[in-house]
């Protein structure tokens, strides 16, 4: 198939009545996924949240670009181009976060949930200070004078 007969084919499917049925359901879809998003948030789901997340947040996008963008109708290359996009981002998400999963864990950062060693800016007893260090407000600024 040529380009010209793509853009051709294109066109005719453009011009074509469509539906609204089924971008109700697309809405649809879009409020049920963002329900589950924020119902998702307020729990504490340890080790699963961030990629459940990051699929709700795929899912919500696939479907805008899909059908509110019309690229469900595209054919030939560019198909291609958005499976080749898709890829590339799913390939930027997956690839940091193995990295950050099988890393050292004395690499990681003191205080975060990979990490085993306490973190050092904040005070450990209640009341008290780390170390005998000063204790001062989170932020660091200077003080106001009253």
């Amino acid at each position: 198939m040529s380009v010209a007969n793509e853009s051709h084919q294109e066109e005719h499917n453009m011009q074509a009545h469509h539906s609204a049925a089924p971008y109700w359901i697309v809405w649809a879809l879009l409020l049920f996924f963002t329900v589950v998003t924020v119902l998702t948030g307020r729990m504490h789901i340890p080790n699963f949240a961030l990629a459940l997340a990051l699929l709700i947040a795929c899912t919500k996008g696939m479907l805008v670009l899909l059908f509110f963008m019309h690229l469900k109708d595209h054919q030939g290359a560019n198909r291609l181009i958005i499976g080749v996009s898709v890829l590339f981002v799913v390939l930027l998400l997956i690839l940091p976060m193995a990295d950050l999963a099988t890393r050292f864990r004395g690499a990681n950062p003191a205080g975060s949930h990979l990490s085993d060693l306490p973190d050092l800016n904040f005070p450990t007893k209640p009341g008290g200070s780390a170390h005998g260090a000063p204790q001062m407000q989170h932020g660091g600024g200077a003080q106001g004078g009253h």
